[in-house]
């Protein structure tokens, strides 16, 4: 069993575009600043992959994700990027990902699945 869910903190963003459904999360913005959280919770002994890919044209743009109150990746991240971890969840942890960002133009593209 696996599912997302949206938080908001206050940001400001003048154009968001996006959506967030089980497994995958995508946004084009413009002048984003704020954070964006994104929770997961899979089920115990449940191993997973997260993909992610980020374009950006201006700004700061962070990419941290968490497991309970440890940080377990956290990136500043330039231009063009993606990557891919592999994350096994022997405890059933519940995780995040967490978007931060001070006038940031671009777009960031996760997927996260079961193996």
């Amino acid at each position: 069993m696996c599912g997302v869910l949206l938080l908001q903190f206050p940001n400001y963003t003048k154009k968001w575009n996006g959506s967030d459904l089980p497994g995958h999360s995508y946004a084009t913005f413009e002048d984003f600043n704020g954070k964006q959280d994104f929770k997961i919770k899979f089920d115990k002994d449940d191993s997973f992959i997260l993909k992610y890919t980020t374009d950006l044209k201006k700004g700061q743009l962070n990419l941290e994700i968490k497991s309970s109150n440890k940080t377990i990746f956290n990136k500043d991240l330039t231009g063009s990027q993606s990557g891919e971890l592999r994350i096994e969840n022997i405890k059933g942890d519940k995780y995040k990902f967490i978007f931060k960002a001070k006038h940031a133009d671009g777009s960031y593209d996760i997927t996260y699945k079961k193996l």
